[in-house]
């Protein structure tokens, strides 16, 4: 059995509670787990979130027996209604944790009764009197049920409700002091309770409390929800709401399953419980394994001081790397220091004009615009398995991972994360049978490592392949694609010098389009501009020893050599008009081409003129171009000499 699981933030204690709950149970049942996940919150810039969720549109469901969804954690409603659709689309079983959606199985906790009896003890035990909520955002399920509770009970034990003792915060931390300040700086007298819908809000409020010069309990009474590991074992510990959070991965896991055989299934709703303890003035009444929490600190300081070294050292070094195939070097030390069993560093194929070579052994060409999806295609520059270093080439982004990584395999489970810069999306990595991901808050840094270190190499080679263009543009004519004068005349001195040294002499060819303005006037100056290209196309295909060649002006050309002599000249020149000849008879344009060439030969001297060498040839030119209208002269005169006799007889 394949099963498709979405839930952003899993690096977050609750999050991560549920994610182990579906893996103990599907893995050891022998099912294979595909988590997506992201780490955007309601902190996140609209861009970057954009980028992070964009992994929810990844999966392609039909590919999968069954779904489980954690719709609450995704804040981007658009994407949510994205997903939401494909899953109706896919026809594909699915189960909504703590949010019903329709034609979606549900199991999901209740959160009115928890905080209805944390409200009630407050009130009727502890006999507080001015209640304060923070509550998590704005549009959250969980959120609003917890808010919703909060409000009844105070309007069932009698006290006024009061729109300015609420405030709305993110579920993290700095929330908590926020709330705190607010409240401080109403016009209303100061709470003597405040309920936070986390505990991470309320122990955020206990430090700003604590700034402030109250104490809690015996100035002020606080509590949360959750009953997180930080707030059991904080001082004072924290009144909460203890969920059955684990089990409600397993019971996830467990309806679907039944569901896919066939059993019928009906929708649950878990059991949440306070816990009164020391935060609300209460005794503490759990007794606590106090050796074990010891080391379960020092263990996770161990763990946390590890990683961090980790990740400071991959910023560091990721900043510096200039080329995608140093990036690669680096990720592949990371990646063993890191221990993971599998990873694969999935990257975009983007087909683009002119493409930047960042990545041309892998056949990775990075857009060098905004990518807000994933491309058709996928490759992986770089594969961890087995404890070796691969690559693999090109395959549909549909199919996720290479079948031949995955097929032949029974309680695996692989972690899918995003790699984006703010909305543009560079692909994703997976995790494979590594719990990293989940047992580590500081994975998702290494992650952004990797996306700024692609960023930078992308702007990089942006800013390169601009510089190139400029100076294409700065010494390439843009009609003809040969040197401009600029170009010309910084190569020029190559070529005397070489001259100079082999004792040669220059070669200075000057050559004129005949009958330009005439194409311009009767067809378009659109077929003017082909007109000199075609020009520049022959000169190029005349070319046998390096000679330079220059568009002069707007139908003038210059060629420069060395080691010519006048048979050699004359020969060039027989090269170029056959090059004409052959034009013309496959062009089918309604003119011809043609041009008139003049050169010079001269020693190169310590200070020539370059100018003056040209203006020689182009005299020579002019002899030959004006030669040319004589003779056409002499032959019109002598055709309307024969016409007049033959009128005459």
């Amino acid at each position: 059995m394949k099963i498709a699981v979405l839930v952003a933030g899993a690096r977050f204690d609750s999050q991560q509670r549920i994610i182990n709950g579906i893996m103990e149970s599907a893995i050891s049942d022998g099912a294979d787990i595909y988590l997506f996940t992201c780490d955007a919150w309601t902190y996140s810039t609209s861009y970057y979130s954009k980028g992070e969720t964009a992994i929810f549109k990844l999966p392609n469901f039909e590919d999968y027996d069954g779904i489980i969804l954690h719709g609450d954690t995704i804040y981007n409603k658009e994407i949510m209604n994205q997903v939401i659709r494909a899953i109706h689309k896919s026809g594909v079983p699915c189960i909504s944790l703590n949010v019903r959606y329709e034609g979606m199985l549900y199991v999901g906790m209740e959160n009115e009764n928890g905080i209805t009896e944390i409200v009630n003890h407050l009130i009727q035990v502890h006999h507080a009197k001015r209640l304060n909520y923070i509550s998590g955002p704005a549009g959250n399920a969980d959120s609003s049920g917890r808010l919703e509770a909060f409000k009844q009970a105070i309007l069932n034990n009698g006290l006024p409700l009061e729109a300015e003792r609420i405030f709305y915060g993110d579920y993290h931390p700095e929330s908590g002091k926020d709330a705190v300040d607010h409240f401080y700086n109403s016009d209303l007298e100061f709470p003597d309770a405040i309920v936070a819908a986390n505990d991470e809000m309320a122990l955020g409020a206990f430090y700003e409390l604590q700034d402030r010069g109250y104490s809690v309990p015996d100035q002020i009474l606080l509590t949360g929800y959750d009953n997180a590991f930080a707030g059991r074992n904080h001082h004072p510990k924290i009144t909460s709401v203890d969920r059955p959070e684990r089990e409600l991965g397993q019971r996830a896991y467990e309806i679907l399953k039944d569901y896919l055989e066939g059993q019928d299934v009906e929708e649950e709703e878990l059991l949440c419980h306070p816990v009164f303890t020391e935060s609300c003035g209460c005794e503490d009444k759990v007794v606590e394994d106090y050796m074990g929490i010891r080391n379960r600190y020092v263990k996770e300081k161990l763990h946390i001081t590890t990683y961090s070294e980790i990740i400071k050292s991959s910023s560091a070094d990721f900043t510096g790397v200039m080329t995608f195939e140093q990036l690669l070097e680096k990720i592949r030390k990371y990646v063993e220091m890191m221990d993971l069993k599998e990873f694969y560093l999935c990257l975009c194929i983007v087909e683009e004009p002119f493409a930047n070579e960042a990545f041309p052994k892998y056949n990775v060409e990075m857009d060098t615009t905004d990518l807000t999806g994933y491309a058709e295609e996928i490759c992986i520059p770089l594969v961890y398995r087995d404890g070796k270093f691969s690559r693999y080439g090109r395959f549909s982004v549909k199919e996720l991972l290479p079948r031949e990584f995955t097929e032949n395999r029974k309680g695996s489970f692989y972690t899918m994360v995003p790699l984006h810069y703010q909305e543009r999306c560079y692909g994703y990595c997976v995790l494979g049978n590594s719990r990293l991901m989940m047992d580590s808050e500081l994975f998702h840094l290494f992650v952004m490592n990797i996306n700024n270190a692609l960023e930078n190499i992308r702007k990089q080679n942006m800013l390169n392949s601009m510089v190139e263009r400029l100076n294409k543009m700065w010494v390439y004519d843009t009609l003809t694609g040969v040197f401009n004068r600029a170009g010309f005349f910084k190569f020029a001195p190559n070529i005397i010098n070489e001259a100079r040294r082999r004792g040669n002499d220059l070669f200075v060819l000057f050559l004129d389009l005949d009958g330009l303005k005439s194409v311009n006037d009767k067809y378009g100056h659109d077929e003017g501009d082909n007109f000199i290209k075609a020009m520049a196309t022959v000169l190029n295909k005349a070319r046998q020893h390096g000679e330079l060649l220059m568009r002069y002006g707007g139908d003038e050309f210059v060629v420069l050599s060395q080691g010519f002599t006048p048979l050699d000249a004359k020969e060039y020149i027989a090269r170029i008009q056959a090059g004409i000849e052959e034009y013309n008879a496959a062009s089918n344009r309604p003119y011809k081409l043609e041009a008139s060439m003049g050169y010079s030969i001269v020693r190169p001297s310590e200070n020539m003129d370059m100018e003056a060498m040209i203006e020689t040839a182009d005299q020579e030119m002019y002899k030959v171009k004006n030669e040319k209208k004589r003779q056409k002269k002499l032959k019109k005169e002598e055709k309307n000499n024969v016409g007049s006799n033959e009128k005459r007889a």
